[in-house]
């Protein structure tokens, strides 16, 4: 038996989470629950992982939260009321119309159309 140690935790958008589970189960670890969170995160995923990525990049000079950042980037709000109601999770910083409008700007140039 294996030991398996955690290195280092991250929050990751859905598509990067998706793409993982298709390493998972490619490489023959696949079961009921593993198959259905892959299906699910199919069908709410907006963009790809490299997109998301990219998002979540370029999304760090703007919001300084990794979880918040994720959330962006897997759910790709494109409206400023959407990134306002995701933003409120950050209580530590206030973000100007300025910041919300680069959020969509981001966020408009990577989600699948």
């Amino acid at each position: 038996m294996s030991s398996v140690y955690i290195v280092e935790e991250h929050y990751i958008p859905y598509s990067v989470a998706k793409k993982l589970l298709t390493d998972v189960i490619r490489s023959g670890g696949s079961s009921n629950l593993l198959q259905r969170t892959y299906d699910y995160l199919n069908s709410v995923e907006k963009c790809d992982a490299e997109s998301a990525q990219k998002v979540i990049e370029e999304l760090s000079n703007i919001v300084s939260r990794e979880d918040v950042r994720a959330i962006l980037a897997s759910i790709c709000p494109t409206t400023s009321d959407e990134v306002r109601s995701i933003l409120v999770m950050d209580t530590n910083k206030t973000y100007t119309s300025e910041d919300i409008q680069k959020i969509i700007d981001i966020i408009r140039k990577y989600i699948k159309s």
